[in-house]
């Protein structure tokens, strides 16, 4: 009888331990980073010096990270970050997750100063300009190799060397465009305006030689006492139109989308899948178009209707998104997303 009991009591023991490792597997398991799919992400808009440049981590399962810049400057441990470069060079930027898994990426800065010597070019030409008169055009910049010159009167590219010469076939306001080395972040405008072509008279009239019909006088009014008018009393009974209401004059207001983080729109999206939201809530941030420009994770082009159809109904998870907005009217105009789908207790991409 004593015997069957510390059975009992063994097995009873080691199936509590055998819990405890079932369940420290599973918090090991939901818990788990894997190192190989680490997802940071560096964002910049031109990479130079004196720019503030955005470091972003979206690496599930991720509780701690350190940011070592690689130019001295001190750890950051945040997961969402921002760090200027002051000066150019090669830069190795290492992210630390959860003191184990480490990742380097390598940042290439340019330097402010010469980039903008170098993207910036100068258009000079003549101060007057006259329809069907050939006009010369000059472009100063330095370590410049192809010239993409637009005259104001057709559409694309109009001259392709350093200093073309352009005959304009229209008058009015023009605007000049030149693109350098194909980088269109920096283009050089300038606003011009084209005369008409002058006309010279070919039989000048000469006034002096004029000979008048009637003297200046014959013209004039005979003296006596006022008449009056006998089409005073006609007017009279002429209809007048009735007084039209003046409308003042409008202008175009540019309309402005509120502003929308890229946190906040993640979580709309999420709503989405939940079935709470439609494309719809989002007209109002795409400026009321709904076929925005999508790539979906790395590979997939499709439109913003397509990205709200296709994550309807299902269990996502955003790894990373990206808005890019239009800065005079702050619309959404393109998005980058990366997600998974869960399917069968796996995370997949979608």
């Amino acid at each position: 009888m004593n015997k069957k009991n510390i059975d009992i009591r063994v097995i009873f023991f080691f199936t509590i331990l055998l819990l405890i490792g079932v369940v420290a597997f599973i918090i090991q398991l939901f818990n788990h980073v894997d190192c190989e799919d680490a997802k940071f992400y560096i964002f910049s808009d031109h990479s130079q010096s004196q720019e503030s440049i955005e470091f972003y981590d979206k690496t599930p399962n991720a509780k701690s990270w350190k940011w070592d810049f690689g130019d001295g400057s001190e750890i950051d441990v945040r997961k969402h970050t921002f760090h200027v470069y002051k000066n150019p060079g090669s830069y190795f930027v290492t992210l630390t997750i959860n003191g184990s898994c480490v990742h380097t990426k390598e940042l290439i800065i340019k330097d402010k100063f010469a980039a903008d010597i170098l993207g910036t070019p100068k258009i000079i030409s003549a101060k007057i300009i006259f329809v069907g008169q050939p006009t010369y055009f000059k472009s100063v910049s330095n370590n410049a190799k192809t010239w993409e010159w637009a005259f104001g009167e057709n559409r694309g590219i109009d001259e392709t060397s350093s200093n073309p010469v352009y005959t304009f076939s229209t008058p009015g306001e023009k605007t000049i465009t030149l693109v350098i080395n194909g980088d269109f972040s920096r283009i050089a405008k300038k606003m011009i305006y084209v005369h008409p072509k002058v006309i010279k008279k070919t039989n000048p009239l000469d006034v002096t030689s004029y000979e008048y019909e009637k003297q200046a006088e014959a013209f004039a009014l005979p003296r006596g006492s006022l008449k009056k008018d006998p089409l005073e009393d006609m007017l009279q009974y002429v209809p007048v139109a009735p007084k039209t209401k003046t409308e003042k004059d409008s202008t175009n207001i540019l309309k402005k989308a509120p502003k929308v983080s890229e946190d906040q729109f993640e979580i709309l999206l999420l709503k989405v899948a939940e079935g709470n939201k439609v494309k719809d809530d989002f007209a109002e941030f795409l400026c009321d178009d709904l076929d925005i420009p999508v790539v979906k994770n790395d590979n997939d082009l499709l439109t913003f209707s397509q990205l709200c159809a296709s994550i309807k109904g299902k269990k996502i998870r955003i790894d990373a998104i990206r808005l890019n907005k239009d800065k005079q009217n702050n619309c959404v105009k393109g998005l980058n997303i990366s997600y998974k789908v869960k399917k069968y207790m796996i995370w997949s991409k979608d």
